[in-house]
């Protein structure tokens, strides 16, 4: 069963670069939104780790919240050779961790 948990530090990309020491994959990928991939994913992309993930930008907004959406995202994922043993990293809000963690879920019949 995997573990979740709510992560509060003083220093996020300390923890996080340590998480992705941990955590095994062989890819990884960045879900944003547009405004979270302009005002976020530079300062996530300095992080030790993140050097070479992928990034999927989807558009900001629930009305963005679709079954086209969520295809598109599952196509970046096939095309870029995600595996059941690839990360996916969802930064942004409630749109971005809803469809996100739908999308990881359902690939490949989940993938981390």
């Amino acid at each position: 069963m995997n573990k979740q948990a709510i992560i509060l530090c003083h220093n996020p990309e300390e923890y996080l670069a340590q998480a992705l020491a941990q955590a095994p994959h062989d890819k990884l990928f960045v879900l944003t939104d547009e405004r979270t991939c302009r005002l976020c994913l530079p300062r996530l992309k300095e992080v030790a780790g993140m050097e070479d993930a992928i990034e999927i930008t989807i558009r900001s907004g629930d009305t963005n919240k679709t079954a086209e959406t969520l295809i598109g995202v599952w196509q970046v994922l096939s095309d870029k050779g995600a595996t059941r043993y690839s990360l996916l990293i969802n930064l942004g809000g409630g749109m971005v961790t809803d469809l996100g963690g739908f999308a990881a879920a359902t690939f490949k019949r989940g993938i981390a």
